[in-house]
């Protein structure tokens, strides 16, 4: 089975991709020392080389539609800056917030299956309505935002699909968990939220 990570960081959720059994076809990375991290560990992603698999570029660069229905899962962690408990709480607000764009890619590539990894604070009250908008833009991707249109008019949009029970092209059912990352074997006291 194949995958792409997309935000792959210092490459934590791609090594377990591996493990889970998953040949990556490419990894990811905006962050250059990130980048350089992935470069230095390509071996353990198996990769021969780094040029071939490992992009540090910005994912709104990329096109993924050369991946269309081609990979089995998409995986990722996009940035956390702006739902994190330390953060400044910008959400929507914060040009960091990269869910539009795992949307964009997950409607290109159009895998059988993805995981996203993000930090608890994007469960808090505050942010409750986005993340139900990025719940419902994570279940139908083919539903886009239109350029002149608000995430809150975008929302309604979904919403009204999504109750009208049409469920006609792309769409996933999405759960999400909150898991203490400690009872999974890493050394740190701390949620992450997955998708």
């Amino acid at each position: 089975m194949n995958s792409i990570e997309i935000f792959a960081g210092g490459g934590g959720l791609a090594l377990g991709v591996k493990k889970a059994g998953f040949d990556h076809s490419s990894l990811i990375e905006w962050d250059n020392d990130s980048a350089k991290t992935l470069y230095h560990n390509h071996h353990n992603f198996g990769f021969d080389d780094t040029t071939q698999w490992i992009f540090n570029d910005d994912i709104r660069n990329i096109s993924f539609s050369k991946y269309a229905e081609k990979i089995d899962l998409l995986s990722g962690g996009p940035p956390c800056q702006p739902f994190s408990i330390g953060g400044k709480h910008k959400a929507f607000n914060d040009t960091r917030d990269m869910f539009p764009e795992a949307t964009r890619v997950l409607n290109e590539i159009r895998p059988k299956a993805f995981i996203f990894e993000n930090v608890r604070g994007l469960l808090r009250k505050n942010f409750s309505i986005y993340f139900g908008y990025i719940i419902l833009q994570l279940t139908y991707p083919e539903i886009k935002k239109k350029p002149n249109q608000t995430w809150l008019n975008h929302l309604a949009t979904l919403e009204k699909y999504h109750t009208g029970n049409t469920e006609k092209g792309l769409y996933y059912n999405v759960v999400y968990r909150l898991v203490n990352a400690a009872d999974y074997g890493v050394p740190q006291q701390g949620s992450l939220n997955y998708v």
